[in-house]
């Protein structure tokens, strides 16, 4: 039943069991199993240059030491369907991988690097279980993109690298968190709004010292063009809700309602800058990390990718989901 074989040879854990080969350099291994998801990193090959660097990174640094080189063996196998009894077998992918290097201070592929810059190698992306080549790098820093060649295949696979030097190895990640406080920011001149009236006095007014979700989506309705980009829904109004509701008791602060408009203005600026046409409120899901980043926080690859599955609908994000 077979149209194909693959021979297992020798791998570099074999140094330890076999005397004969003491004597040798053993090779250092690294394997990371993963996958593409749609929406979040299946970005394609290096022809889709503004979703190619959302793709799984995996960073190759080679030190400066005796040696001026290094080898280096990349291998990409994806999983496949083995039962014959599965109704509808999923299809083997074009995949590949491309190498870059990159600057020493330079965390992560940027879309605007891969317009810039051409990658070292790429591999031809072929329909096969496995992709691997042999390269012989200098000391530097390097990525490693393994990828289909189209976007939005979903699927898993098993990266390996090989290297018969002195090298690190590791996944390009980020940690969660905040490096820039917007409520903070804007919690004193909150108070004055860009017209130049004050609003607490005129909702003190109004409403009662402390407003609801039902009272907060009034309010907000009647401002909501200074501050989003589409008109509130009940969702949005208590997801801000429990940004300020520090006691749980579902309703905030009249003296809040400033800062969260002020906040909801800054989330809008951050969004438009990656809104897909005009006034469209929405945006591909493969923004989501630098449309964060732009709003002040980072969030980890795995974080990312439950937003995407949480918020994204179709490869898209709009505007309110963006905000919640």
């Amino acid at each position: 039943h077979f149209t194909h074989l693959d021979l297992v040879h020798i791998g570099p854990d074999d140094w330890m069991t076999e005397p004969a080969l003491h004597s040798k350099q053993p090779w250092r291994a690294v394997l990371a199993r993963r996958r593409w998801r749609t929406g979040y990193n299946a970005g394609g090959g290096p022809n889709f240059t503004d979703t190619t660097a959302m793709n799984p990174q995996f960073h190759i640094q080679i030190p400066r030491t005796s040696s001026n080189k290094c080898h280096v063996v990349v291998s990409v196998t994806q999983y496949y369907e083995t039962q014959p009894e599965t109704k509808k077998k999923k299809p083997l992918y074009a995949i590949g991988f491309a190498v870059y290097e990159i600057p020493h201070s330079m965390p992560r592929l940027t879309p605007q690097f891969v317009i810039d810059q051409k990658p070292l190698d790429v591999t031809n992306h072929s329909i096969a279980r496995e992709v691997v080549t042999f390269f012989t790098l200098p000391p530097g820093d390097y990525i490693v993109v393994p990828q289909t060649n189209v976007p939005n295949c979903d699927g898993k696979f098993l990266l390996r690298i090989l290297t018969d030097e002195q090298s690190n190895i590791w996944e390009v990640n980020e940690d969660n968190m905040v490096f820039r406080n917007i409520s903070a920011e804007f919690l004193e001149d909150a108070v004055v709004l860009p017209d130049g009236k004050n609003l607490i006095g005129k909702l003190l007014i109004k409403y009662p010292p402390e407003v609801d979700v039902s009272q907060l989506q009034k309010i907000l309705k009647a401002h909501w063009k200074a501050y989003l980009l589409e008109k509130p829904s009940l969702e949005l109004c208590k997801s801000l809700i429990m940004l300020r509701d520090y006691n749980i008791s579902g309703r905030i602060n009249v003296l809040d309602i400033p800062v969260l408009m002020h906040m909801l203005q800054f989330w809008r600026i951050a969004f438009e800058k990656f809104d897909r046409g005009s006034h469209s409120s929405k945006t591909s899901s493969y923004n989501l990390r630098a449309l964060l980043w732009e709003a002040g926080s980072t969030v980890s690859n795995k974080v990312l990718e439950c937003l995407v599955l949480r918020f994204a609908k179709n490869c898209t994000v709009s505007a309110e989901c963006f905000v919640m």
